[in-house]
This record gives structure tokens, sequence and C-alpha cells, in this order.
């Protein structure tokens, strides 16, 4: 029978099946490592070589389920590293407005991240209780900008439910990660949209055996017709995997038409850079800029290692 990996505790993997059912399941010896046909860079044959990778289930996984054991790991649409999950539709990216400050080199982390994993990104601040109404304004008029670039902005106040019928009804039939800021509130958000979440969580760590307050793992718990990720840990995160020349790419509003050098990194000292003429011209937001050579910068640091 097929159904998706909700949960994964000590090599146990809960998966809701498709009759609504739940089941707990190890998986077969034969999906710890798969054969793969890739050439050796290192010798001038081209001729491919065998290669062994993990091909673990992660949560999110579509699988299909026989003798109490997963048999076989459906395609994934796409995967997550750090959390380790899969087929995931969209991060829903959690930031304060204020306590913490809101971060925009922050922000700009995570949406470099999840665009290189082709994810949607939604963007929820939080906390718009705690600010004046003068420096909301301010903070509306600098996100306009990345609503022009097509990101979905929300602003809320989770505590008298202020926006967040339009943050559910962007959850609904998806399966969605949250992450975001550290303490901009992402369970009193979660709590305000899901009031059930809390004792739905309580109900899975009993099932496996651990602490209602453990969040060791990532779950994923089911919410009108899709699913709401807690995911443990995706509040820290670096540049994985992302090399200098690909950053500009992930950049939405550096088009490569903008630059006639074709291997330019858009740096201070470039000359006749079209990205640093658009910054000067107010058509790249300058903070942007500024965070992208903040994380061209730690790229290079990391390629020196």
């Amino acid at each position: 029978m097929q159904g998706r990996i909700i949960n994964l505790n000590g090599g146990v993997y809960q998966v809701l099946l498709e009759d609504g059912a739940t089941t707990f399941v190890r998986a077969r010896g034969k999906l710890r490592s798969v054969k793969v046909l890739q050439a050796n860079p290192n010798k001038i044959s081209k001729k491919q070589e065998v290669m062994f990778v993990k091909n673990s289930p992660k949560v999110g996984d579509l699988v299909l389920v026989e003798n109490n054991f997963i048999d076989t790991i459906l395609p994934r649409r796409n995967e997550l590293i750090r959390p380790d999950i899969a087929n995931v539709d969209q991060v829903l990216l959690v930031f304060a407005a204020k306590e913490p400050d809101f971060s925009s080199y922050l922000l700009d982390l995570f949406l470099v991240n999840i665009t290189k994993y082709h994810i949607l990104p939604l963007i929820v601040i939080t906390k718009i209780d705690k600010v004046s109404e003068e420096d909301l304004l301010l903070l509306r008029q600098k996100l306009a900008y990345y609503e022009a670039l097509g990101y979905t902005v929300l602003f809320v106040n989770s505590k008298n439910k202020e926006g967040i019928a339009a943050v559910a009804q962007q959850l609904e039939g998806k399966v969605t990660v949250l992450s975001g800021q550290t303490g901009a509130g992402k369970s009193t958000l979660i709590n305000a949209i899901f009031p059930d979440f809390e004792l739905k969580t309580q109900e899975i760590s009993s099932a496996l055996g651990r602490g209602k307050h453990t969040t060791r793992q990532t779950t994923l718990y089911p919410y009108k017709g899709g699913f709401i990720g807690d995911t443990p840990g995706f509040s820290k995160l670096d540049i994985l995997g992302i090399k200098k020349k690909e950053l500009s790419s992930l950049f939405l509003e550096f088009d490569p038409s903008l630059c006639r050098f074709k291997d330019c990194l858009h740096q201070k000292n470039a000359k006749d850079c079209g990205v640093q003429k658009s910054v000067m011209e107010g058509k790249i937001l300058s903070d942007r800029y500024e965070n992208y050579l903040k994380m061209l910068s730690e790229i290079k640091k990391g390629e020196l290692k």
C-alpha cells in the first residue's frame, strides 16, 4: 500500500497510508544504498563507474509498504538536506517585526537556499503589535520590494489572530515546512492557525515513546488536505553547496541580461558591471546587494579551506 512518511525515530518510520491509517515500519536493507553510474572526474577515461550512494527514506517520502517494511521509495519532486525532508511544496519563513529585530540578511539567506531547491517560500512577519505604526510602515515598504519580485509577504499578530486566516489559506492542500528567525513566534503562529497542533504533537510524541517537548525529529502533521512540518534545527542555516558563480542566479532580480560580462561576480571593484549600475539607479535594493556580497565572501572563504 502507498503512504507518506510523517516521522522517523530510531530507524522506525511512521507512515500515513492512503486509507488514513498509520503504521510503524522499517526500511528494507536494499534501500540503504543504490547503484549509480557516474563518470570519475579524476580519470581520463570517460567510462562510467558504478557508485553506491545512500538512499535512506526521508520524512515526506511517498513509499510503498509491504509486510511491515518500506519496499519502495517513489520518485521525489525535491528534497532538503537540513532538515532531511522530501516532497516539500513550500517553506513558511517566519520573521519577527521586533523581539528579535527583523534581519534582512537572514531572510535573504533562507530565500537563496530555498530557491536553490526550487521550493516556494512564503514570508510571514509576526509580532506586528510590537512596533510603532511608523516602523511597521517602513518595514512594509521594504518588503514591498520582495512582493514585487513575486514573493508572498503576510503580516500577522498571532495573539489576536490578525492575518491568521490569510496564512491558513496558503497552507491548504500543501506540504509546508516551518522555518525562519529564532524567537519569531513560530509555535505561537502555528497554534493560532492549528489549535490542535500541540495536542497532535503530544499524541505523536507519546506514540513514539519520547517526551512531549522533545523536538529532535522532523514530523509532518496532517492539515486540511496537506501537511505542516515541525522541523527543529532549521533556524540555523549556512550557504550549503552553493558555488560563487551560482549565487547571483539565486537573487531573482540579478537578471543575466543586466551585466554584459558572463562570468562577472558583480563585486564593487568590477568595472562596468550592470548589476552595480542597477543598484546605483535604485532598481536593485541596496540591502539585497550588500547581503549578496556578504554571502559571496562567505562562499569564497569556504572554497579556500
